[in-house]
């Protein structure tokens, strides 16, 4: 019963370690923030490869959504080291790392991702509740086997 007990409260630690949202921002993000970026339309996403002896210059036709961490913003471009790149069919494998200049005039929205404590919260102490419920349970069935 112990076992199950420190297995239900690592549960509740671990799915309660921070909850994330994106919020719209500017088009002049800080260097560092995490974003997400929508496109006006399919754009044409030219990658670099970060600090690698082949980095070759990589297209990727039809990007509807990019995101990942800003390394620095101009008022014409936006140069990202990727997360993610999204097409209509799914995500562009291999991107992971890669640097995108991105420019503002394709920019339709740009969402800052967030930490979100009241969220983080409410969820730590549900899991946490349901924890404590679970272990209640176990230790009265435990009791009740004894009798």
């Amino acid at each position: 019963m112990r076992v199950t007990a420190r297995v239900a409260f690592l549960g509740a630690w671990f799915a309660t370690t921070a909850c994330y949202a994106y919020r719209p921002v500017a088009l002049a993000p800080t260097p560092g923030s995490q974003v997400r970026i929508m496109f006006t339309s399919a754009i044409v996403v030219t990658t670099l490869g970060r600090g690698r002896p082949d980095s070759t210059r990589r297209t990727h036709p039809g990007v509807l959504e990019a995101s990942g961490t800003i390394e620095a913003a101009a008022s014409d471009t936006v140069a990202l080291q990727l997360g993610e790149l999204r097409t209509a069919v799914g995500s562009v494998p291999n991107v992971v790392g890669q640097v995108a200049l991105v420019p503002t005039a394709q920019i339709a929205r740009m969402e800052e991702r967030r930490f979100q404590a009241g969220t983080t919260i409410l969820a730590g102490v549900g899991v946490s509740a349901l924890a404590l419920a679970a272990y209640i349970i176990l230790l009265i069935a435990d009791i009740t086997k004894q009798f």
